[in-house]
């Protein structure tokens, strides 16, 4: 289980993995949350794209959902 913590200034998130920034949540003013990695990973392509490539950044409705999502790559 990787030791994740989460640093929260307004509107963006980072997670911290053992105190080193992997990711930052942005929400939007419209709604949902942006989640871009900074050590290099890349989220894998939506099922309903299965063809397109890899990307840094991802986008989801909610900043739960996206802190679940980066828990679980992490975790993994």
């Amino acid at each position: 289980m990787a030791n994740i913590t989460w640093k929260e200034a307004p509107a963006t998130w980072t997670a911290l993995l053992d105190d080193v920034p992997v990711c930052t949540l942005k929400c939007k003013d419209i709604g949902g949350c942006a989640a871009s990695w900074l050590d290099g990973r890349l989220w894998a392509p939506p099922s309903h794209m299965p063809k397109a490539a890899p990307q840094p950044t991802r986008f989801f409705t909610g900043v739960e959902e996206a802190k679940t999502a980066v828990e679980a790559t992490l975790n993994s």
